[in-house]
C-alpha cells in the first residue's frame, strides 16, 4: 500500500526542466482620466435679465378719450432718441392705437432739409435723432410716426386723413414715411390713395409715385395723368389702349418733357399716315414751351412727310426768338440719325463759327492768355460752316432749359451764344464754351 502511495506521489512530480511557464494574463489599458469641464458661465444672449422697466404707469388708470389725454400720456412717457424703442414696448395694445393717431395728428415731421445753393450737396438720408432728441424733435417724431403706422387700421382712415396727407407732402429726402402714408391708405379707396400720390407728386417725390403708381386702377391713372399730370402714370398705360390719354399729353404743358415725348413717339410709331387728330396734335405741339416737345413733334411731322416745321433760323432781329430757335434746334439735333446732316450750318455766316472754349484750372498761376485770370484758358476755333455742329450736345440741352438772355448754363457749362447782323440778316456768330469753377470740395463734419 505504501509502494503505491508513492508510486502515485512519483508521478504527480514534473521535473523542472520540462514545467510549462507560467502565462500571467495581459491587464487592459486604464484610460487617461479627462478632467470635468469648469463650470460654464451663463450665455447672455439666452439667460438675459429681466429688462429694466422704464414707465412708471399704471395702465389701468389710462382713459385715451381723445388727442389731448394722449399727448399727455406721451409727456409721461417721455421718450428721447436714447430710449424710445424700449419704452414703445412697455405700452399695452389697448394703448397704442389712440397714442398713434394723436402723434400723426400732431405734425412735425420734417426732419432733414435739402440745403440751398448751387454747391451745396444734395443730400439723400434722413437724419436719425440725437440720444437727448424729445418728444417735439421732428427726428424722433418721423420714427415715432412710422410706429404709429403699423398700430393703424383701415378704419381709422377718415380720422388721419389730413395727416396722411401733410406727410405725403414731404420733400425729400424723406422717402420712407411718404411710402408708409400712401399705403396707409386702403387698396380699394383709390380716391383716397390718388389724392395722397398726386400730393407726394407735387413734393417732387418721383421714385416714391413711380413704385405705388401701379396700384391705381384705369380711371384713376387716366385722372393721375390728366388732372395731376403725373409723368409715371402715363407710363403704366399704353398709346394703343389709352389713345385719347396719350392724344391729351401731348398738349399738356405740365407733364414734363419724357412723358410728352414718348406719346408722341409711340403715337406717331403706329402707322405710315399720321391720322388727323393726331397730325392736329403735332402741329400745335411745335409751338410748345418746351423745347424738347416741339422738336419731338416737328421731327415726327417730317418723318411723316410734312417738313414745315423743321427747325431753321427765324428772320428776325429778336434774341428772345432767336435763342428760342436754338433751343428747338439743340433738340432736335439730339433727335438725328448718325447718318444725317446738322442743321447746325443755316444758323451761321458763311465764314463759318467761331467757337471759343474756356477751360478752367484751379492749379494753375500762368495767366498765358493774357485774359486777367491765371485759371482759364481761352482757346479760339474757327469751324467751316460746312463741319459745323453743336458741341457738347447733350449738356447743351440740358442747358437750354435755364437761360437767361443769351447765357444758358448747366452744372458743368455755361453756354454763351453771340448773335450778330450780318448781310441784313442776323446769324449765330459766336459760340463759347465755358467750364464753370467748380464748387469747393465738402468739408467732413
Amino acid at each position: 500500500m505504501l509502494a503505491i502511495t508513492s508510486a502515485m506521489a512519483c508521478a504527480g512530480t514534473r521535473s523542472p526542466a520540462t514545467t510549462a511557464p507560467t502565462r500571467i494574463p495581459e491587464t487592459a489599458a486604464t484610460p487617461a482620466v479627462t478632467p470635468p469641464d469648469p463650470p460654464r458661465a451663463p450665455d447672455p444672449d439666452l439667460n438675459r435679465p429681466p429688462p429694466r422697466k422704464r414707465l412708471d404707469i399704471d395702465w389701468a388708470q389710462v382713459a385715451l378719450t381723445d388727442d389731448a389725454a394722449a399727448i399727455a400720456l406721451w409727456q409721461r412717457i417721455a421718450p428721447t432718441g436714447a430710449d424710445w424703442q424700449d419704452k414703445l414696448q412697455e405700452i399695452p395694445p389697448e394703448a397704442q392705437r389712440p397714442l398713434a393717431i394723436a402723434v400723426l395728428h400732431g405734425g412735425n415731421f420734417l426732419c432733414t432739409r435739402q440745403p440751398a445753393g448751387d454747391c451745396a450737396p444734395p443730400v439723400y438720408d434722413v437724419e436719425q435723432p440725437a440720444d437727448t432728441a424729445g418728444f417735439t424733435d421732428p427726428c424722433l417724431r418721423r420714427l415715432l410716426a412710422l410706429w404709429s403706422f403699423e398700430r393703424l387700421s383701415d378704419d381709422d382712415l377718415p380720422a388721419i386723413h389730413d395727416a396722411l396727407l401733410a406727410i405725403a407732402a414731404l420733400p425729400p429726402p424723406e422717402s420712407e414715411l411718404v411710402a408708409s402714408a400712401i399705403y396707409a391708405a386702403p387698396e380699394d379707396d383709390q380716391d383716397a390713395r390718388l389724392a395722397l400720390v398726386a400730393a407726394a407728386w407735387r413734393a417732387g417725390q418721383r421714385e416714391v409715385v413711380g413704385r405705388a403708381i401701379g396700384k391705381l386702377d384705369e380711371p384713376h391713372l387716366f385722372a393721375a395723368v390728366r388732372r395731376h399730370h403725373i409723368d409715371s402714370a402715363l407710363e403704366v398705360l399704353s398709346a394703343e389702349a389709352h389713345r385719347a390719354v396719350y392724344l391729351a399729353a401731348i398738349g399738356d404743358e405740365a407733364l414734363g418733357t419724357r412723358a410728352r415725348t414718348r406719346a408722341i413717339d409711340d403715337l406717331a410709331a403706329q402707322g405710315d399716315k399720321l391720322p388727323p387728330d393726331l397730325a392736329s396734335a403735332l402741329v400745335a405741339a411745335v409751338t410748345a414751351k418746351d423745347c424738347g416737345v416741339a422738336a419731338a413733334a416737328a421731327r415726327a411731322l417730317d418723318q411723316h412727310g410734312d417738313h414745315r416745321f423743321v427747325p431753321r433760323r427765324p428772320r428776325t432781329t429778336s434774341t428772345a426768338r432767336l435763342m428760342r430757335a436754338a433751343c428747338v434746334l439743340a433738340s432736335y439735333e439730339a433727335l438725328l440719325r448718325n447718318d444725317e446732316a446738322s442743321l447746325v450750318p443755316g444758323y451761321m455766316p458763311a465764314r463759318g463759327l467761331e467757337r471759343v472754349t474756356i477751360s478752367y484750372d484751379p492749379l494753375s498761376d500762368d495767366d498765358s492768355d493774357g485774359d486777367g485770370d491765371p485759371h482759364t484758358t481761352h482757346a479760339t476755333q474757327l469751324v467751316p460752316r460746312d463741319e459745323a455742329v453743336l458741341p457738347e450736345l447733350e449738356d447743351l440741352v440740358r442747358a437750354m432749359q435755364h437761360c437767361t438772355g443769351t447765357i444758358c448754363v448747366s452744372e458743368d457749362r455755361e453756354f454763351r451764344f453771340v448773335w450778330r447782323p450780318i448781310g441784313g440778316e442776323v446769324v449765330l456768330a459766336r459760340l463759347e464754351l465755358a467750364e464753370r469753377v467748380p464748387c469747393p470740395p465738402s468739408k467732413a463734419p
